[in-house]
Parts: C-alpha cells; structure tokens; sequence
C-alpha cells in the first residue's frame, strides 16, 4: 500500500517493480504487479495509509520529491488530506533510506525534467542504506490554500442549491464546474424538471447581479441587446442596454425564438461584448449564460445552429427524481412560502471572480494535454457527417478539467478528470448522448489514441 502511494504519480518501469518485490520479498511479504501500482489519485490513496505510517509516509515522500515541483503539490495534496502540518524532521531515519532503496525512484511527471537520481546511480551505483540528508518540506503554496478555500467555499455552494435542488447534487456541481471555467451552460430536458429553477438558485445564492431572457417567437435581437433611444428633451440618441447586460443571464427557453433572434447572442457569448449600430458594448464580468432548451420534438421549437450549440461548453439533463425525492420536492412547494425566496449568497461576487482567474493556473501535463488531443483526433476520425469536434471543443474540455481539479481540492488535472468532464463537453457536438461518448472514449482508448 504505501509503495502504491509513492509509485502512484506515474507508471512505474519494469525497473522500478523489479525492485520493489525485491525489497519486499527480502521482508516476506508477497510481490506486486502492474495493477497493484496503477495510477491512483491522493483522494483515492491517503485514507487507505494507517494513521501511525502517515507521518513517515508523508516525510518520504518530499525526501523523493526533491526540486520536482509537481511531486511537491502531489505531497502537499497528502499533507492537505490527512489534516497534519508537515514539520521538518529532526534528524533523518534510516528506514527512510531503506524505503527509498525498496521503491526506487518515482517516475518523471515532466518530459525533459532533469534526473539527479539518475545521475546519483550512474556516480555511486544502486542506493545503499546510508543516511539521507531530508531538507524541511515547503510550506503550502498561496496556489494550495486558494484552492483548499475555494473547495470548501465551492461545497458550501452546492450545499445550499441541494436545499432546493432536490436530489440533483451531481449536476449542480457539473454546471459550477463549467461556470468556473467561464462556460456557457446549456440545460435541455422536458418541460417541469426545474431547469429555470435550478439556474435561480445558483443565481440567488451568488451574490451577482441575474437577469433573465424569456425566449418567444415574437421576441425580436434588439430585445435582446438593447438600442438606441432617441431623447426629445436634447434631441439626442442613448443607448438603452437590454437584459443581456448582466452577470448571470437566463436564457430561458432558446429555442423557441427565431434562427435570427437565436443569432443576437452569438457575438455576446463568444466575445463577451454586444454591437449595436456600429458601437461595440462590453460585458461586464462576470457574464455567465444559462440557457435552457426544450427537446426538439417538442411542438413550437426551432433547431439550434451548430455555431451558438458549439458556443456553449457544455450540454447537461436533469432527468426526473427518484420517488423519494420527489416526495421532497412536495413537502418543499407545497408550503406557502418559495423555497427560493430562502436562499441568500453563499460567496461574493469578488469570490466567483476569484474561481474563474485560478482555473488556468491550475496544471496540466504535457502528456494530459496530447492525451486529450490524440482523443479528439480519433474521435473526429470516427464522426458521422455533420458532425463537428472543433479546437474550441478541445480547449473547453481541458478547461473543464482543470475547474474540475481546482473545485476538488487540487491545483493539478489528472485523467480522471478529462473523463469525468468529456460527456458533458463533447456529447453536443457529437450529437449522442453521454453514455455514447462514455463509449467511444473508452473505445478510443483500448484501440490507443494514436
């Protein structure tokens, strides 16, 4: 178990496996396999290491992080999780080096990363049980405890829209992980599953301005942007902004305008600002769009254009409630008050701010990143005609995923997080639904991304 832990930031070399069942043969234990070193997360390795071994556990594992800063967040990622300030050791165990000697090195996170271990072997030979020199671990970065705030804070969220929610505590969190990453949302299900109530509650519980757009086949683009008013008074021309100049815009109902009206928020939404008559307005931040849409079939409904269903980062269903928790959603709406009108903000505005800017510093690997475009690569390869997986589809995807990390407590993406995204993020411009894409990833996979 803990040579899982300090081999689980990479696949190990047959080298690497070669030594540990010696180590643990010599100690008659039986040996490990491939499968027993497999890619694991902190999340899914700290609770399983006993509480007498976490210290010594987590001093190894800076000794063998050394200068790497990737390895150093992997070891502050277990010292977040087992709750303990990591202390410098007064003086260096020798079963620390006798560990060392057991696991090897861990493998390289980077490419091209320089290898003192490496190095160390070539001058000295393979490691002998001698004293190893332990510097103090680091202390957490302002990156770690950011993220460790806006986890907590990104909870606390989700806690209040469940009160209302009932029962949907996975797509809550699906959709602020797309807000995180400045996605715009797309909510397509059968009329009274609470698509608008769900987007009034993310609304009320963070403290931005919301405004709503309640899409008819009447409604006309100028309804949307705003125009220009003429005032009698001094005979002049002022702009009057239209609902769309908002933090949280509703978008309710899309398809039921026209291709034309649909059109006015192509601009809005890829580029974040509105032209009318020649003058470009900008949006002010943070602008979120959550739209809703009725399924297709459905009587008095115009197709969305694949342009404005590509804008958006990701497509989700609600899908009905369990019959318990549609006894919930009875005893909530039947009471004389509006479960919403309860809700008040859970984080300030500046906070939201704060979750959009650290989502690009959060890491990804060269190797994540290649990963990630071999997938759609193969995918386009395998896509029917009218079928489009573009760039942007690509860049959203990535984007999610590291949302995805920072809203779990981490400031690096690992490929869990590319696969618990991707239906979300590629099921619309694939035109199937999530288990199809679930799928054809793993197809993709088995068959090698390249």
């Amino acid at each position: 178990m803990v040579a899982g832990v300090l081999l689980s930031t990479g696949e190990p070399s047959e080298f690497d496996l070669q030594r540990a069942n010696a180590g643990l043969a010599a100690l008659g234990r039986p040996p490990l396999s491939n499968g027993d070193l497999g890619t694991e997360t902190p999340e899914t390795l700290a609770p399983l290491i006993p509480d007498e071994l976490r210290s010594g556990v987590l001093e190894l594992l800076y000794v063998l992080a050394d200068d790497e800063p990737i390895r150093r967040r992997i070891a502050d990622a277990y010292a977040g999780l087992w709750r303990e300030e990591a202390e410098p050791p007064a003086q260096p165990r020798k079963g620390s080096a006798v560990m060392r000697w057991l696991v090897g090195k861990l493998p390289r996170h980077q490419v091209g990363a320089a290898s003192k271990e490496d190095e160390m072997v070539e001058r000295q030979g393979p490691y002998r049980d001698v004293e190893i020199e332990v510097e103090a671990p680091v202390e957490r970065s302002p990156l770690r405890q950011r993220v460790e705030r806006i986890s907590g804070e990104f909870r606390r969220v989700v806690d209040a829209v469940e009160s209302v929610i009932v029962g949907k505590r996975d797509v809550i969190e699906r959709v602020l992980t797309a807000m995180a990453a400045k996605g715009h949302v797309l909510l397509v299900d059968v009329p009274g599953v609470g698509k608008t109530q769900l987007c009034k509650a993310l609304a009320a519980v963070i403290e931005t301005r919301f405004g709503r757009i309640q899409f008819t086949p009447d409604l006309l683009p100028m309804d949307i942007t705003g125009a220009n008013v003429f005032d009698p008074r001094d005979k002049q021309f002022y702009f009057r902004p239209g609902p769309i100049f908002t933090h949280i815009l509703l978008a309710d109902e899309i398809n039921r305008a026209t291709p034309k009206t649909q059109s006015a928020l192509l601009e809005v939404m890829e580029e974040r600002c509105a032209t009318v008559d020649g003058v470009t307005h900008r949006m002010e931040e943070p602008f979120q769009v959550l739209a809703t849409m009725n399924p297709i079939e459905h009587q008095g409904t115009y197709a969305l254009p694949a342009a404005q269903i590509d804008r958006f980062m990701v497509m989700l269903e609600i899908g009905y409630p369990t019959p318990d928790d549609e006894v919930r959603v009875l005893d909530f709406h039947l009471g004389a008050a509006s479960p919403l009108d309860a809700l008040t903000p859970v984080i300030t505005r500046a906070s939201f701010m704060e979750w959009r800017e650290t989502v690009p510093q959060i890491h990804v690997t060269p190797e994540l990143k290649r990963t990630a475009v071999e997938y759609i690569n193969k995918l386009r390869k395998g896509a029917d005609d009218g079928q489009s997986i573009s760039p942007r589809a690509t860049l959203s995807w990535v984007r999610a995923s590291q949302a995805r990390a920072m809203l779990c407590g981490r400031e690096f993406v690992t490929m869990d997080d590319l696969l618990h995204v991707a239906p979300d993020v590629l099921r619309h411009r694939l035109w199937t639904d999530a288990h199809t894409v679930r799928e054809r990833l793993r197809a993709v996979a088995l068959t090698g991304a390249r």
